[in-house]
């Protein structure tokens, strides 16, 4: 995109006079410009699966096929199409019971009592409003383990190109009224940047991991609003008027 180059290109310029910028030859207005806006999510994430235990390998693989099956058709039954469900992992491991020294804690037996197979998806539903009954509804029915719920606004680069340009005309802005406090003029703009703190992006939030039992009971869940905002620094020459 257009509005894209012209940045990065203000962005180059101003690394590449990094050393100078705190020493300019000329008189300067440097200030901070941000703008920023609060977003109801449109879209929500949900985690979760079904565990079972059995005596043998064979039968915990049996057994969770028959749940893994049921609990994508609750899925569906819950309104999700099937494009938007998605399988992530399906394991199947060895359980233990270890007899440990009182003393010093180290094993003195250890033996297999059961195998434990397991199998997560990924759900993805635009109703965000509707997320709390979905998961309770999968809690109630088959599903066994939640990890969490992610909620998120789908056009958010778009929305923070079009934040960057309304930053940096409050950027130019701010520094018209230094400008005209200074009984100056603004002249030619010499440098613009990302604040790093925007450019560096989100980090990604871990999600809670719970097992649940059949009758777990559901939590509401609320969507709430992301601020997105876009905050840039520039400097512009200063004129005698």
């Amino acid at each position: 995109m257009r509005i894209f180059s012209l940045f990065a290109f203000l962005l180059i310029a101003s690394v590449s006079h990094a050393e100078d910028r705190a020493h300019w030859d000329f008189p300067v207005a440097e200030v901070h410009g941000t703008a920023a806006e609060e977003v109801k999510p449109d879209r929500a994430d949900i985690q979760l699966g079904v565990f079972v235990e059995k005596p043998t390998a064979a039968d915990a693989t049996a057994e969770l096929a028959r749940s893994s099956s049921a609990l994508m058709q609750d899925i569906e039954a819950a309104g999700v199409a099937r494009k938007n469900i998605r399988s992530r992992s399906v394991q199947v491991a060895p359980i233990y019971s270890e007899e440990r020294d009182p003393g010093n804690r180290q094993i003195l037996k250890r033996s297999l009592t059961g195998f434990r197979a397991s199998s997560d998806v990924d759900v993805s539903t635009a109703d965000v409003d509707r997320v709390g009954d979905i998961v309770g509804h999968l809690l109630g029915a088959h599903a066994n383990r939640l990890y969490g719920v992610r909620f998120r606004v789908t056009d958010k680069a778009e929305r923070e190109a079009i934040l960057l340009g309304k930053a940096v005309a409050n950027a130019r802005h701010r520094a018209e009224l230094l400008a005209e406090g200074a009984s100056m003029k603004l002249g030619d703009l010499v440098a613009l940047e990302l604040n790093p703190e925007f450019a560096a992006g989100e980090a990604d939030m871990p999600m809670a991991r719970a097992e649940l039992g059949p009758r777990a009971i559901a939590i509401p869940v609320h969507p709430g609003e992301e601020r997105i905002e876009a905050r840039v620094k520039g400097v512009w020459r200063l004129l005698p008027k």
